[in-house]
């Protein structure tokens, strides 16, 4: 693992999920951490990982910022299947 990687954000969630555990919120951190680990399997880096979630996070802050997910979104998803 990087020297970098700083547990004590995640530390912080743990206790917070801990001390209510909610299970909804469980298993979005359990599906993040899956997700990011198939990313990055993938060859998502981690500044591309961190920026799909930022976005999500953004969109979830500012509704009127789906359009512009939209958009973009359909940039990766053709219309057409190709087989």
């Amino acid at each position: 693992m990087a020297k970098n990687f700083d547990f004590t954000i995640m530390d912080a969630l743990l206790l917070r999920l801990e001390k209510n555990p909610n299970p909804e919120s469980v298993s979005i951190v359990n599906d993040l951490i899956l997700l990011s680990k198939k990313a990055s399997d993938l060859g998502f880096t981690m500044p591309e990982i961190a920026s799909l979630c930022t976005m999500g996070f953004f969109v979830s802050q500012e509704p009127e910022l789906q359009s512009l997910l939209n958009f973009m979104l359909s940039k990766v998803q053709p219309d057409e299947v190709f087989n």
